[in-house]
Order: structure tokens, then C-alpha cells, then sequence
């Protein structure tokens, strides 16, 4: 059975998470302000740990902006911080708005439109993607968000949804993400084959069908696919 769609991670993927500023940077210099010493590997952990704790591991829906302002508050209560996490989440979250597509994103994108439909799967709320859209000037056939689908990657169920909407049976189907838990693991969990994008370092195995470096290697993987 032949590809016919394409769907995409967004931050990572198609867009640079180095830009529009860091999360973890941002709160880890607040904190510092105020004169508190931080391990960062510790907190990074953590960071990491209390994210998955609230989204894929939580039957409760939050927004990610919640998640984020109750995260924030978590840390500036461990370290006796006195700010306002609920204000420097909303900042944080419009920092995101100014990311940037990676190079070939809009070009790539715009060829694949024209012979398969193209879709954004993403971990993030709903005015932060379409804010980031429109900024770089990409334009996909559907926009899935954990907001609209009120679960997170890599829950199948964000996947099971997907397919359901669109009509396409996983084998139609093509997943290109950066994270092997989200975009790997979670895809395969509802048949959906999978490619890696590693755009420096060794590429993780985690039976993702073939590893790309930029999003310029697609189109050699379809081929291949369609052929089989």
C-alpha cells in the first residue's frame, strides 16, 4: 500500500527549537537572579520528568500552558522564589511564537503537497503552532494539537485520532519526527511507520523505518516506500 500522507512533527522538525528562546533557560536564570545556585542537570531532569508526568502519563487533560505555569510554580516554590510563574509561563509561551522553520521546511513541504496531504501532529497548544505558522509562512492540509485531540504523544490514542479523521489506513501513512518517545514509539504503537530526523549527533534505533538528516531526505524514503 502506497503513501499518500505525510505528517510531521512540528518543534524540532519543521522548526528550530534554539530559536524564540529556552524554556529551562529562561526559569533557570530567574532563579539565579534571585541569587540561587542551580544544578542543571538535576533540574533538567526534573523538568523532563514533571513534563511526561502531566501529558502522556496523565489521564487528566491539561493545556500545555497550564502545565507550564504549574511547572514554573513548582520550581519557584523549591527555591523560595518570589515571582509570578502564571506571567513568566505567558512570556515563555510568546518567546515560542518567534522560532523559526529550519531551512528547507517551506520548500519541502510545498513539493510533498502536491502529490500527497501533509499534516502537522503536535505536543502544543493551539495559537502557539498557528502563531508559528504564520510567522514562517507554512501552509499544511490539517493542524492536529494535543489541545484538539486532548491527549499528548506518544498515547496511541493521538495517533488512532489522526488516522480516524483523515480516513487513511496506518500503512498510507508516513510520520517524520525528532523524538524517538513522541515520534517513533508513539506512531508505531498505532501502525504508523516512522523517520527519524537527526540533524547532527548518532541516530537513536528504535525501529523507526530509516533515519534522515533534514527534511530534504524525504523524498528518496517515499520513493522507496511506494515502490516496495
Amino acid at each position: 500500500m502506497n503513501i499518500k500522507a505525510i505528517i510531521f512533527d512540528a518543534f524540532g522538525t519543521l522548526f528550530d527549537v534554539s530559536t524564540g528562546g529556552s524554556a529551562k533557560k529562561t526559569i533557570i536564570s530567574n532563579i539565579r537572579s534571585c541569587g540561587k545556585s542551580v544544578d542543571e542537570e538535576k533540574f533538567a531532569e526534573e523538568w523532563k520528568a514533571f513534563y511526561i508526568a502531566n501529558t502522556s502519563e496523565n489521564s487528566v487533560f491539561r493545556k500545555e500552558r497550564d502545565i507550564f505555569a504549574s511547572r514554573i510554580e513548582m520550581f519557584y516554590s523549591c527555591y523560595g522564589i518570589d515571582r509570578n510563574a502564571s506571567a513568566d509561563s505567558d512570556l515563555i509561551i510568546r518567546g515560542a511564537y518567534e522560532r523559526k522553520a529550519f531551512s528547507e521546511v517551506g520548500e519541502v513541504i510545498e513539493s510533498l503537497r502536491k502529490k500527497y496531504k501533509v499534516f502537522i501532529a503536535s505536543n502544543t497548544d493551539n495559537d502557539v503552532i498557528n502563531e508559528v505558522m504564520t510567522r514562517n509562512n507554512i501552509n499544511v492540509d490539517k493542524v492536529y494539537t494535543s489541545e484538539n485531540l486532548k491527549c499528548y504523544k506518544p498515547n496511541p490514542n493521538f495517533f488512532r485520532h489522526i488516522l480516524d479523521d483523515s480516513g487513511f489506513a496506518p500503512q498510507e501513512v508516513l510520520f517524520v519526527g525528532d523524538s524517538v518517545r513522541d515520534d517513533i514509539i508513539g506512531p508505531r504503537s498505532a501502525g504508523i511507520k516512522s523517520v527519524l530526523v537527526c540533524r547532527s549527533g548518532v541516530p537513536e534505533n528504535a525501529g523507526q523505518y530509516c533515519n534522515v538528516k533534514d527534511l530534504n531526505g524525504l523524498f528518496n524514503v517515499i520513493k522507496k516506500l511506494n515502490l516496495r
